[in-house]
């Protein structure tokens, strides 16, 4: 999987978005592991496990027996930080809930792999495949490689996004306080109030229309602008 682990790193550039890149990363585990059909990535979304990213839907039917009864190689190695392998689907064995799931989609072994960044795991990398016994120690090896670089990548590409969230954030707030001060000044002008005052007006406002401080600011700025507009035109 090295040329497959190695190839990772382009998708985490430019803009695309986590959800994009978690997309990517199961694409890639089927380039690398042909023998594989379906791929998914178990993770936890507002404390609750799940397989929020897959290539197909029977992934998602599939996981969502061992996500309803907590038992299940994804579950596990999601928890437990090391590889589950399940031979045979069909066979009687851990998860029987999951394995009869698999089996009745037609996919008859399956592996899943942590997405290890050091101590912390973010989530597992599960592979499914319609032949008995496609994955077996050698598989193991090379996903554990995979999966934890792609842990590291999308952990690095989380924050990215959180700067990015962050830093538009910062911008926003501060058109947002420009915009206030421009309206306070314009209440200012208009009323001879002092600048306290012009924002105890903008706060009355917001409460009492239930609209957003800086929203009524924006208004009273535009209507100043369009006010200035026309008094500035003149007849052609």
């Amino acid at each position: 999987m090295r040329s497959a682990t190695e190839a990772l790193g382009a998708y985490f550039m430019g803009d695309v978005t986590v959800a994009e890149a978690l997309a990517k990363i199961c694409d890639a585990a089927l380039e690398a592991e042909p023998i594989a059909t379906r791929a998914g990535i178990s993770m936890t979304v507002g404390a609750r496990i799940g397989t929020y990213v897959f290539t197909h839907p029977d992934v998602e039917d599939i996981d969502k027996s061992q996500y309803d009864t907590g038992d299940g190689p994804c579950v596990e190695a999601f928890r437990t930080g090391e590889t589950v392998i399940v031979h045979s689907t069909t066979e009687r064995g851990p998860y029987p809930e999951f394995r009869a799931a698999a089996a009745s989609h037609g996919l008859l072994s399956v592996i899943s792999s942590p997405m290890r960044t050091g101590a912390q795991t973010v989530g597992a990398l599960n592979l499914y495949s319609p032949s008995v016994g496609a994955f077996d120690a050698t598989s193991a090896e090379r996903l554990e490689a995979f999966s934890s670089q792609a842990g590291w990548l999308l952990v690095n590409h989380q924050a990215y996004w959180d700067a990015r969230s962050l830093s538009e954030n910062l911008r926003q707030a501060m058109a947002s306080r420009a915009e206030i001060e421009q309206a306070k000044g314009i209440i200012m002008a208009s009323t001879g109030c002092s600048a306290d005052e012009a924002f105890d007006q903008l706060r009355l406002q917001s409460q009492s229309e239930n609209v957003k401080l800086r929203a009524i600011a924006a208004e009273i700025v535009r209507r100043a602008q369009r006010g200035s507009g026309s008094s500035r035109a003149g007849p052609d």
